[in-house]
């Protein structure tokens, strides 16, 4: 019972600390994708509230203004920007600029 009572109390203090990665003004934001780009990809992953492209931490994410449709979310590190429309969970358009090359890709 004991081992039992330890497990629950690691498990919820786990998922207590763990911080969820915010674009601000966004309700929604991703916690996690995967992105093609030809033979490039690159993964967003949320870090215990802060976002990583691959393994460069995310100084800056914010979302676009539109007048309609969906809200291009941009994720901006030292060395790449990664800007994706979450059209539907299977439909995400992505644009990867590295060194001004700018490359178009779906994410997951």
């Amino acid at each position: 019972m004991k081992m039992l009572v330890l497990l629950f109390v690691i498990l919820f203090s786990h998922q207590t600390w763990a911080k969820d990665c915010q674009v601000y003004g966004i309700s929604d934001s991703p916690q996690k994708l995967d992105c093609r780009f030809n033979q490039t990809r690159v993964a967003l992953r949320c870090i215990n509230g802060t976002y990583f492209l691959n393994n460069s931490r995310v100084k800056t994410a914010f979302h676009m203004e539109v007048e309609e449709g969906p809200v291009p979310l941009v994720f901006k590190a030292s060395d790449l920007q990664l800007t994706v429309v979450i059209q539907s969970k299977i439909d995400i358009q992505a644009e990867l600029e590295v060194r001004n090359r700018m490359l178009t890709g779906t994410c997951l």
